[in-house]
């Protein structure tokens, strides 16, 4: 059970605000990550239909157990849309049980009044602007040119004619080099450029500031990234200075950190190191770090208000468990 309640935390510190999905999944205890991800990613694709769904059964009028409607989401998810709810028999698995009939009732006229016959066009993927935002791509420079992967991507079928209009398209960003624009629903989660670090999913707006900082590629360049978990913004500047000089990565939270050491290894970042610490608590004439040349002080937001596309997160999400896992030793 302890497996939902983590899942209804995500979804209420969501709610809050409290940070954007990777971040809060980064947080969630590794034994569970992966699987947390995928329910919390989901349920929030039904969310609309899951919610009609409990209310019109009156699970939360009836069943006092059930604390949160958040809790009642991902219970509910689990039993009408995968193989049931997935833990032993107590009192709050009872109290969904006990309204089975009626919640897979509701489910069935939700879908007869929309018409639909198979549940995953009830799902939302999304902003429906979201369409229209291609999947960006950055070539990991560390690892190898833009044009190789470029020249490794047309080698595979790809054709240069742009993101849209061609399943097989793609582009070179106009503002951003070693920036990547593929049709919205390419997916890389399972590609081994991805796995050994040589391209990284990264939206274009994440790719702006270690860009616009523009570290030189020098031996005296000494940079400072503040707020560095997950890692993106800190292998593109490690990218940006071909490994040379200084990068100094903080991250305060022990979770995050962890995922971060692992997005570097993979991103193969050899001038960088990674320091579990708060930048604020950082003394300004500390001989280890009053010789920088440039500081990335662009803290991690909650994404409210951003155009995105949940199974681009869901991707995004896989990516991040799977670095800060070691998986595959990897999104």
């Amino acid at each position: 059970m302890n497996f939902y309640f983590e899942a209804a935390k995500v979804l209420d510190r969501l709610d809050a605000k409290q940070g954007s999905i990777k971040g809060v999944i980064a947080t969630v205890p590794e034994k569970d990550r992966r699987r947390t991800a995928a329910l919390v990613i989901e349920t929030l694709k039904y969310k609309t239909v899951l919610c009609d769904v409990i209310t019109a059964a009156n699970l939360l009028k009836e069943e006092r157990k059930i604390t949160s409607l958040n809790l009642a989401l991902v219970l509910v998810h689990d039993l009408l849309l995968v193989n049931g709810i997935q833990t032993s028999e107590g009192p709050i698995k009872q109290a969904v049980l006990r309204h089975k009939t009626r919640l897979r009732s509701e489910f069935q006229k939700i879908k007869i009044k929309r018409g639909v016959k198979s549940t995953t066009d009830l799902a939302r993927t999304g902003d429906d602007r979201a369409e229209k935002i291609p999947r960006y791509v950055r070539v990991n420079t560390t690892c190898w040119t833009t044009e190789e992967a470029v020249e490794s991507f047309l080698s595979r079928g790809y054709t240069m004619t742009g993101p849209f209009g061609h399943s097989k398209g793609f582009a070179k960003d106009q503002h951003i080099p070693d920036l990547l624009l593929f049709p919205p629903d390419t997916q890389f989660v399972d590609d081994p450029l991805l796995h050994t670090g040589k391209i990284i999913l990264q939206d274009k707006a994440s790719c702006f500031p270690a860009y616009i900082l523009a570290p030189p590629a020098a031996n005296g360049t000494v940079v400072i990234d503040a707020t560095a978990a997950p890692g993106n913004k800190t292998s593109h500047l490690c990218a940006l200075m071909k490994n040379k000089g200084k990068l100094y990565a903080f991250e305060r939270d022990r979770k995050r950190f962890a995922t971060l050491q692992t997005m570097l290894n993979r991103a193969k970042c050899r001038n960088t190191e990674p320091i579990n610490a708060d930048f604020l608590t950082i003394a300004p004439d500390d001989e280890k770090y009053a010789t920088a040349t440039h500081i990335l002080l662009d803290p991690s937001c909650s994404g409210s208000g951003i155009v995105n596309r949940l199974d681009h997160l869901l991707a995004n999400g896989a990516m991040l468990i799977a670095f800060a896992e070691g998986a595959g030793s990897h999104r």
